[in-house]
């Protein structure tokens, strides 16, 4: 669910267009903007005399479209959410994996690997983490504590406020705010929550994933509020001191990525090799120290700085985060209403600024 926009530009293949020189000894990862290390890519590329290819979304829907245009062709390893899984799986879009050939996974805190894998083993876990509220302290001295606040209130920071562009993130947030189920099944509360997002739209900035380069609109103040995942979060208050992130009270969703290989890849194995370096303790704590996300190798803390072990932004104890639950999978049904209700809410608001212009 993740790190996103620490490049400048998201750049978009087709892997279908891809020259055929690309699949001699080249893996093509479909991931999110750095995502990996790039000391890790490195020495992987160098020790394996290999190449690493990306194709980039900045959601998890967007990820849904560009495997949806060529039927998930072209691609070797899918860095993707944990709730896509079981969705990707009926597709016939993954490989089902041979835990001999990744040694490294007996590094993974069991709860975890069982989560990730209740249907089968398609999913390393990856990294992980929550989604709270992202705020400039100087100029909201008194932000908002709960999602009801933030959501009820976009009018003291109107046109600097924020929302994720991601239909399974921002709607289960609306949810809690009306105090109800992040996972609610109930057509009536979603359309509640859809009205809630609807009645702010004239206060919102954009639909948006986090850009974390130069330009944030963060470090130029065009952005004073945001949703934002906790990692993200970490990243731009090392570069803007000014900025809090706060975990609302009233409840957040725990989301969990996860490492697969393409049922189209055209060399697994070279896939394998790559997803079990990841899972080096030495390499998945580099990856939780670079990405500024949890890792879920538990001999990796072993490996890691104590500014990265013990920041509780990045490693948020789970015990004690107030009404925090587990992202899961919701049935296709809800999964469509939600991506309706998304869509039709991005709509509304791009038609909402050509009136204003």
């Amino acid at each position: 669910m993740a790190l996103q926009h620490r490049t400048a530009l998201l750049i978009i293949v087709l892997p279908l267009l891809l020259p055929n020189w690309l699949s001699a000894n080249t893996l093509t990862v479909l991931n999110w903007p750095d995502y990996l290390s790039d000391t890790l890519i490195k020495q992987f590329e160098k020790r394996e005399n290999a190449k690493l290819k990306f194709v980039y979304y900045d959601s998890d829907d967007a990820r849904d479209k560009l495997l949806n245009l060529n039927n998930a062709q072209g691609y070797d390893i899918i860095v993707t959410s944990r709730v896509r899984i079981d969705m990707y799986v009926e597709q016939n879009w993954l490989l089902k994996l041979d835990k001999k050939q990744l040694p490294n996974t007996k590094y993974i805190k069991f709860s975890w690997f069982e989560f990730a894998n209740k249907n089968g083993f398609y999913c390393v876990p990856y990294t992980w983490g929550t989604t709270g509220i992202l705020y400039n302290a100087q100029k909201i001295p008194s932000p908002p504590q709960t999602w009801a606040e933030f959501f009820n209130q976009t009018n003291r920071y109107s046109k600097k406020i924020r929302l994720l562009n991601d239909s399974r993130t921002l709607l289960p947030m609306a949810l809690i705010a009306l105090g109800y189920d992040s996972h609610s099944n109930d057509k009536n509360n979603i359309k509640q929550a859809t009205e809630l997002l609807y009645r702010q739209l004239p206060n919102i900035h954009s639909f948006s994933a986090l850009n974390l380069d130069s330009r944030s609109l963060f470090l130029n103040d065009s952005i004073w509020i945001s949703m934002a995942y906790n990692g993200d979060a970490e990243y731009l208050q090392k570069q803007k001191p000014e900025l809090r992130f706060i975990q609302p009270r009233d409840g957040t969703n725990i989301w969990l990525d996860c490492l697969t290989i393409s049922a189209k890849s055209s060399d697994p194995q070279l896939a394998y090799r790559f997803i079990n370096f990841l899972h080096a303790p030495e390499n998945a704590a580099k990856t939780s120290s670079d990405l500024r996300y949890a890792t879920t190798n538990e001999q990796a803390i072993k490996h890691m700085p104590n500014e990265i072990k013990n920041n509780r932004i990045i490693y948020p104890a789970i015990d004690k985060l107030d009404n925090a639950k587990l992202t899961r999978k919701l049935p296709p049904a809800t999964e469509r209403y939600f991506h309706t209700a998304y869509k039709q809410l991005l709509f509304a608001h791009k038609k909402l600024n050509e009136v204003e212009k």
